[in-house]
């Protein structure tokens, strides 16, 4: 009998140890089973990590950025493995905002071409580019895209969200277009509003054969006042190199039309222009039809930086009395372990403005410098984030999929009060599902500051959650998702 006694006290200790064991290993496992980021806390470029975006264009409304990016899509051969970009398929234009450059919202992608989409006549739809006009007391928003190289299309809506209307039900612009035929790609719109009001419209691109040098296929064409037409023909834009990425912005009364040189530029032939290949080149011009004279470099390709050399696309903006340049790089796929596929990411970098024209830009991994704090104390989308790992965004929620998910944002205020609680809108796949989410502070592994330990149901749903401490000053706040699969609404700190 004192032998049976002992064998079980024995089992019981070994269970209690394993069990303590088990409980303390799933801490230290959790904790190093964090899905790792795809750029380091440090870096804010790329500024999507979850998913491909490239040829940026910028609207600045209310105070806040809006991106609008051609949505790069992962292509798989029939084995699994991933094929390079071939661009054929894109038919979709992805959309991200922010108030502080620091954390982004990324919102409902537009899908713009194909049989389902809002301009059924165009088979893809890349590098948009967006305005807006007030028109009959209301604000209206004009997007134009690519279909394809082969003509540009415009949308409008009466937000810079949509929902998206096709208003001509065609092409604004194309080969059949006065003075057009001859440009190889019809694409690549780059749209303005001068002080008077008038519109104007930028695009073009392609080398023919034997015209590197002045390839003659950049244009511009004045819109008419509903911005869904064609006040006169487009006249030829004497661009040197010319490629693609035709901008325009206007500083101190003149204007300053950027663009990317083609791959064609020799030392010897660039030189006296200040170019290379693939870099955004500059003209100025008292005349925002031209001509335009050729100022020189504002950025190398991508790969004078980061090493990985593609296309160079662009868009320089102003933004709370500060310029930026955003534009597109592959180190989101080499971080991926893709080799060099041609799948984009957008990025941010500073701007300086020296006599009236764009200095020399550095592109950078750390990128810009937050502009404004974030409010905690006001609700928060879940698809609003500095930086995430694992998860993916739907309809302005994350929908967490895999254990170790979490998302950071930076530079919350929390000021002097500070916070005490928490609530996190969210909701399950499932009735009842169990899910722990910590929220910590500074870093993903950093303070947990506290807890979510419960169940949800498959409704969005409110849960406050308790503090373990009160929380002031400024902070970088980490959402964790240790257990269960959910879809993460948003969240608000409370007094």
């Amino acid at each position: 009998m004192k032998t049976i006694i002992a064998i079980l006290s024995f089992i019981l200790i070994l269970t209690l140890f394993t069990a303590c064991s088990v409980f303390s290993g799933s801490r230290n496992s959790g904790e190093s089973a964090l899905i790792k980021a795809y750029r380091p806390l440090t870096d804010r470029n790329p500024i999507l990590t979850h998913t491909f975006g490239a040829d940026p264009s910028v609207l600045v409304y209310n105070d806040r950025v809006y991106i609008y990016l051609t949505g790069d899509t992962l292509e798989y051969n029939d084995n699994g493995t991933i094929k390079n970009n071939s661009y054929g398929t894109i038919d979709t234009l992805r959309v991200i905002s922010s108030a502080d450059l620091a954390n982004w919202t990324y919102h409902d992608p537009i899908k713009v071409a194909g049989w389902d989409g809002i301009a059924t006549w165009a088979y893809n739809s890349w590098a948009p580019d967006i305005i807006y006009k007030e028109v009959n007391g209301k604000d209206k928003f004009f997007l134009y895209f690519s279909n394809n190289a082969n003509g540009v299309g415009v949308l409008t809506a009466d937000t810079p969200l949509g929902p998206w209307t096709d208003p001509i039900g065609r092409a604004l612009v194309s080969r059949q277009t006065p003075n057009c035929s001859d440009i190889p790609w019809v694409f690549d719109p780059g749209v303005f509003i001068d002080d008077d009001g008038k519109g104007y419209l930028y695009f073009g691109g392609g080398v023919p054969t034997g015209k590197a040098a002045n390839p003659g296929t950049a244009r511009v064409v004045e819109l008419g006042d509903d911005l869904i037409s064609l006040a006169g023909d487009p006249i030829l834009i004497d661009a040197p190199f010319f490629f693609e990425a035709a901008s325009i912005n206007k500083i101190d009364g003149r204007y300053i039309f950027t663009y990317s040189t083609n791959w064609n530029v020799t030392e010897s032939s660039g030189r006296k222009f200040g170019l290379e290949n693939a870099v955004i080149a500059m003209m100025s011009s008292d005349n925002p039809i031209g001509p335009f004279t050729i100022e020189g470099t504002v950025m190398r390709n991508p790969g004078s930086f980061f090493s990985i050399w593609g296309n160079n696309h662009h868009t320089i903006f102003e933004f709370k009395e500060k310029w930026y340049i955003t534009y597109h790089t592959q180190i989101l796929e080499e971080r991926m372990g893709i080799h060099r596929k041609g799948y984009r990411a957008p990025h941010i970098d500073s701007v300086r403005i020296n006599n009236g024209k764009f200095a020399r830009v550095t592109a950078t991994r750390r990128g810009v410098q937050q502009v404004e704090k974030l409010n905690p104390y006001v609700s928060q989308k879940g698809a609003t984030s500095g930086i995430s790992a694992g998860l993916s965004f739907v309809s302005e929620h994350a929908v967490i999929s895999k254990e170790g998910s979490w998302l950071g944002i930076f530079g919350a205020d929390f000021g002097e009060a500070g916070a005490s609680n928490l609530t996190i809108n969210a909701r399950a796949k499932e009735e009842r599902q169990r899910f722990i989410i910590e929220i910590r502070l500074g870093s993903p592994t950093g303070d947990v500051i506290g807890t979510f330990n419960g169940s949800l149901n498959p409704a969005f749903t409110n849960h406050t959650v308790q503090l373990n401490q009160t929380v002031n000053d400024i902070h970088d706040i980490f959402f964790i998702f240790r257990e269960g699969n959910m879809d993460f609404g948003g969240w608000q700190f409370d007094y």
